[in-house]
């Protein structure tokens, strides 16, 4: 994305803001943007340091982001550690437009995550506590604005991610390499990704029919739904000295389960490993128990992700262009190949 060329010309894009969280000298540092597409700046204002994200082109829905900004909102009144998310602007909306784009400023929040490799059982303690208090603050939050995808009040209902999966699950060809070898950038296809591709497909072959089976079942019951994140990466829960500091990205937000961050969060941190799942989910029931139907769900919950994650990450890969998000796609991706190869360990 091109930027304004001018110090003026940025100042103008921010117009709509308060002074005070202006960038200071119209600067502003690109940041990774992650794999949707957007374009993600940091810039310092008198205020204190901002987050600039600046949506797809594709994305046209200002409703959306407003009710982002009011799920961020309730929850920074709610609990104890901050939520990044979309801010009010002088005309007490919570997006601008950036040229032909939307954008919206958000905090930037300070932090590392986690340590995948060895997570320190207070660390998790300290985020599976922390997503326990958004989920309980969640089940209280009245909307006032109805996006796509929804964010709705709490209650009882079916899960539109299990119902979601289930039908691209049972679309989804069970071999991949026809499909892949017909991708458009096929040629960068090298024997080392074919060898990746090969043993993918046949993960897909193995676990489908289980996953099918347990979605079908289980994408017709009733469970609490309520707001969640429903996409809480490793990257997203951020620690200072240990403990949990903030959370950033919660653009996928909409009314599910709880089951849907959990295992995204805790299949990204601890892969297959039983015992630390069951000592997270222990901490996370010390501030809201999971109902019987909740726990009894969440290994259909992260298997179901691992199959169309892995498939997801691997179109991306084919069709990514910048070099650095092509190696951050191929390490992901031989981490779902990891966890579905010996995704059998994992019991709760």
């Amino acid at each position: 994305m091109d930027l304004p060329k001018t110090v003026s010309e940025i100042e103008k894009m921010f117009r709509l803001y308060k002074p005070e969280n202006r960038p200071i000298a119209g600067k502003l540092q690109r940041l990774t943007g992650g794999f949707s597409g957007a374009d993600v700046y940091s810039f310092e204002a008198l205020s204190g340091k901002y987050a600039l994200r600046v949506w797809p082109a594709n994305f046209t829905s200002p409703d959306r982001i407003q009710a982002l900004g009011l799920l961020a909102e309730f929850l920074n009144h709610n609990v104890s550690i901050p939520v990044a998310g979309p801010l009010r602007n002088l005309q007490d909306q919570f997006s601008f437009g950036w040229n032909t784009r939307l954008a919206h400023i958000e905090p930037f929040l300070n932090g590392q995550p986690i340590d995948s490799e060895s997570p320190p059982r207070t660390q998790m303690t300290s985020a599976m506590k922390f997503l326990a208090e958004c989920h309980h603050a969640c089940a209280n939050y009245m909307p006032t604005v109805i996006s796509q995808p929804r964010i709705l009040q709490a209650g009882w209902g079916y899960s539109e991610s299990l119902q979601y999966r289930l039908r691209l699950l049972n679309k989804q060809d069970d071999e991949l390499k026809g499909s892949f070898l017909s991708h458009p950038n096929r040629l960068i296809i090298d024997e080392n990704l074919q060898h990746l591709i090969d043993q993918l497909s046949l993960q897909l072959q193995l676990w489908k029919p289980v996953v099918l089976q347990n979605l079908q079942m289980q994408a017709q019951q009733l469970r609490p739904v309520l707001p969640v994140f429903r996409d809480v990466w490793r990257e997203h829960l951020l620690l200072v000295d240990g403990q949990v500091s903030g959370l950033i990205d919660i653009n996928a937000s909409s009314s599910d389960s709880v089951a849907c961050d959990l295992t995204r969060y805790l299949g990204s941190v601890l892969g297959n490993d039983s015992e630390g799942w069951q000592a997270a989910l222990e901490a996370y029931q010390t501030v809201r128990p999971l109902q019987p139907v909740e726990w009894d769900s969440l290994l259909t919950f992260d298997l179901s992700n691992l199959l169309l994650s892995s498939t997801g990450c691997l179109e991306r890969y084919l069709s990514a262009t910048e070099e650095s998000v092509r190696t951050s796609l191929l390490a992901r991706l031989q981490c779902y190949l990891h966890r579905l190869k010996t995704y059998h360990q994992l019991q709760l």
